[in-house]
């Protein structure tokens, strides 16, 4: 189990902790969580895994509707993350949700398993189109995952999991990328293609 004030469902995090308009982990805090948590893994050999929800073309919906009902949306969308009942093999294992960007969201998933990742990407990304968001329409998301290795530090799968989502982008959208390696890169410094997951 991650051991941390700001799983989904256990014991809320501080007011220092939270993002005032989400009420998940405040971008510091998730990272603080996610750093804690790659220290554990270097010491302890337990991996875990990363999902960044990016919401697709979020901007127009504070230009169509306002931007009260674009914070409407995040809260909402916010809630359905946290709600997420993932498919995990410890049935004691929770989320650990952060709003990471404005309009992205970060997950800590506690497996060590890349299929488990993938699984419970495709439960995150489905979770946001469900049912029409709080602005009447359906919104999507693109997801990016990756799983931690041993020795890697922080700011290297959040590196990683940024790559996965950027990918997810670059093939359309509303969809979820899994990198299963650290991201091998041209000599021009370009991304070249993860594993794709429909």
């Amino acid at each position: 189990m991650i051991d941390t004030p700001g799983r989904a469902h256990g014991v809320g995090p501080s007011e220092n902790e939270r993002d005032a308009l989400t009420a998940t982990l405040s971008r510091p805090a998730f990272v603080a969580v996610v750093a804690a948590r790659a220290e554990r893994t270097s010491r302890d050999a337990e991996t875990f895994g990363l999902c960044l929800v990016d919401l697709d073309h979020f901007k127009k919906i504070n230009l169509s509707h306002g931007p009260t009902c674009g914070d409407d949306a995040l809260r909402d969308i916010a809630n359905r993350l946290v709600r997420t009942n993932p498919p995990l093999e410890d049935s004691t294992s929770e989320l650990v949700v952060g709003r990471y960007d404005g309009d992205a969201f970060g997950v800590l998933i506690d497996t060590s398993s890349l299929e488990t990742l993938e699984a419970v990407a495709h439960v995150l990304h489905e979770s946001v189109g469900a049912t029409p968001s709080v602005t009447g329409s359906i919104l999507s998301a693109s997801v990016g995952g990756v799983v931690a290795r041993i020795g890697e530090d922080a700011g290297s799968v959040l590196v990683r999991a940024e790559q996965a989502l950027y990918l997810a982008k670059q093939f359309g959208r509303n969809r979820v990328e899994i990198g299963a390696s650290p991201v091998p890169l041209r000599a021009g410094g370009d991304v070249l293609a993860l594993k794709r997951s429909a």
